[in-house]
């Protein structure tokens, strides 16, 4: 999932929808599994995204990533922010959990 998650930072620092003034990485991290991103945004609060390789199941990783970037990091969180998955440091988790490794900032 190295492969993935640098897809998604890239696009993120490159632009797309989003550009990278917009949003502020704070760690990300993979396992052969999954990666993870902690982030915020102007508009919203400091959350955890994890995106699990079943989710992106025969679609391109870097793509699938870069799609991540766009919708997923990209958008507000919508209705999502009401289901958020609070961890013992108090940061939101939403995506596919649980955060895979490590659980907080």
């Amino acid at each position: 999932m190295d492969e993935a998650l640098l897809a998604c930072l890239e696009r993120l620092r490159d632009g797309g929808p989003t550009q990278w003034e917009d949003v502020e990485v704070h760690d990300a991290w993979s396992t052969p599994d999954a990666f993870a991103i902690t982030y915020s945004w102007p508009w919203g609060p400091d959350v955890g995204l994890v995106r699990r390789r079943a989710s992106m199941q025969g679609e391109d990783p870097v793509e699938a990533a870069q799609f991540i970037a766009d919708f997923d990091v990209a958008e507000p969180l919508g209705t999502a922010a009401a289901r958020l998955h609070y961890d013992r440091a108090g940061l939101g988790w939403w995506g596919d959990l649980p955060a895979p490794g490590r659980s907080s900032r």
